[in-house]
């Protein structure tokens, strides 16, 4: 009797051991131990300095800017491309933590006054990088587009969006994120070069 007793504490112990183990790989999107709410802020922005009134500005004026979110990645390693490594040595995340968490809230204008994104789950901690990932999964069939004095551009390639800095998370929290040198990017566009080589080169700031 001792003996089945002993044998039924043990496949419950080892039940428990394995559900935990389960529950600490939750997805960031998900409700992962330690997580808290935070809302996505895009920051106001401006088109022309004031220099523009005394000095003809070599930029176009940006008048429409859209793009098209699908998911987004907080990073404790901007170094780490990988999804599958984990290298920062911080141990509050597993590897898949930092990837790929959805949202998909579809096509967003860019306005110069500041443009809120939503909100996501993200477990405590410091990050140094914000990615969001444009596809062409709107009704536009577009990732991004844009039009200024240049002309009128969009393109469907998959693009990856970065804002650099420092975020920290240990309750809930707003992040905004700045956007004029994105959109300095978006004023010089003129066509010559691919949309994604062009966004790609540039970092937003935290």
């Amino acid at each position: 009797m001792k003996t089945k007793i002993k044998s039924l504490i043990g496949s419950l112990l080892l039940l428990s051991l394995v559900s935990c183990q389960v529950q600490d790989e939750s997805p960031i999107s998900g409700s992962s131990k330690n997580a808290h709410p935070v809302n996505i802020n895009l920051s106001a922005y401006s088109t022309a300095s004031v220099m523009d009134f005394l000095i003809p500005s070599a930029y176009a004026n940006v008048s429409e800017l859209k793009a098209c979110f699908k998911r987004l990645r907080f990073k404790k390693d901007i170094n780490d491309s990988n999804p599958e490594t984990h290298t920062s040595g911080d141990d509050d995340l597993t590897p898949h933590e930092e990837d790929n968490i959805d949202f998909n809230i579809g096509e967003v204008t860019l306005t110069d006054s500041g443009t809120l994104l939503g909100s996501v789950n993200v477990p405590e901690g410091t990050y140094y990088r914000i990615e969001f990932d444009l596809e062409p999964s709107c009704a536009s069939g577009k990732s991004l587009s844009l039009s200024n004095d240049f002309g009128v551009f969009s393109t469907t390639e998959k693009i990856k969006i970065k804002f650099d800095g420092v975020f920290v998370v240990n309750g809930p929290e707003v992040v905004e994120l700045g956007v004029q040198d994105i959109l300095n990017t978006a004023n010089a566009y003129d066509g010559t070069d691919s949309m994604a080589d062009v966004f790609e080169s540039v970092s937003g700031s935290l």
